[in-house]
């Protein structure tokens, strides 16, 4: 198969034929999101005017983004963006990229407080782009909340996300080892810490093993360092009547039961993801 450089330059650069081939060698969604971040052309536009012509450096931009898309490399990496919860936010090289199968955190959380006076105050341990965090704050429109992440390179992310949300003014993002330094305790923890086995990380996708900051996913050994960390300050950070909401791997529930148990924290429920996967876990004091 020649290079997909050469398959673009040898047809005609209309929209519906630049799409036609996008669409073969990507998505139909990751076609369009290509074509409107290189050439400002919608799904409108797709259909209504489908024999306008590309410009020459769109084509050319388009091009080197599908080259980089066939070796591995995720759109969102491409542009440096990724929507989760409806929002926008800036991804770097220092930042987790948000999945879709994180949103189910927030879902637990809104559950909970559905019939309840809404948190305060949130904990985001492990902030990464802060999408968890500043999800949280826009649904909760009187809450305050911290970020707190290890990598000072990830707070400068979650810190510009929230300014361009709009969320700046509630929400802080500071550098320190999840807990450590925090002196006060929250209505709602939240966090998807590293819960991959090292041994396991060679085997990962390149889209995530090559482009996702290996602190972000690798909990040692087991997968479980960070769980074991968090969870012996759990009590501390809580309020008595607070909520915790952890992701975790899709084979990792019995463990979880097992380090809660240890730390005298009590589960609530494993909650699945739209693949039907264990992904959250909702814990709260004894």
């Amino acid at each position: 198969m020649p290079p997909p450089s050469l398959i673009l330059a040898k047809m005609p650069k209309t929209i519906h034929q630049t799409y036609k081939l996008l669409s073969e060698k990507t998505s139909d969604l990751e076609a369009r999101i290509i074509l409107k971040e290189r050439s400002d052309v919608s799904w409108a536009d797709i259909i209504t005017r489908p024999d306008d012509l590309i410009d020459d450096n769109a084509m050319a931009l388009i091009e080197r983004d599908l080259e980089q898309f066939q070796s591995g490399k995720p759109l969102s990496r491409i542009y440096g963006k990724r929507e989760f919860w409806g929002l926008e936010f800036s991804i770097d090289e220092h930042t987790l990229d948000p999945r879709a199968d994180s949103e189910t955190l927030i879902e637990v959380a809104l559950a909970h407080y559905k019939n309840k006076p809404a948190p305060k105050t949130i904990l985001d341990l492990g902030t990464g782009s802060g999408c968890l965090l500043l999800a949280l704050l826009s649904e909760f429109k009187s809450a305050k909340g911290i970020g707190v992440d290890i990598s000072e390179g990830a707070v400068k992310a979650a810190q510009n996300n929230a300014k361009a949300l709009g969320l700046d003014g509630r929400a802080e993002f500071i550098k320190g080892k999840w807990g450590e330094s925090l002196n006060e305790s929250f209505d709602l923890i939240i966090s998807n810490p590293p819960y991959i086995a090292s041994k396991v990380i060679p085997n990962l996708e390149k889209n995530v093993k090559n482009h996702d900051p290996m602190g972000a996913l690798d909990g040692g050994n087991d997968g479980l360092d960070a769980y074991n960390e968090i969870f012996s300050d759990l009590f501390r950070l809580m309020n008595d009547d607070g909520l915790a909401v952890f992701e975790i791997g899709f084979d990792q529930a019995d463990d979880i039961t097992r380090l809660s148990n240890k730390y005298e924290i009590r589960i609530g429920t494993i909650h699945a993801d739209l693949s039907g996967n264990p992904r959250a876990v909702d814990m709260f004091k004894k």
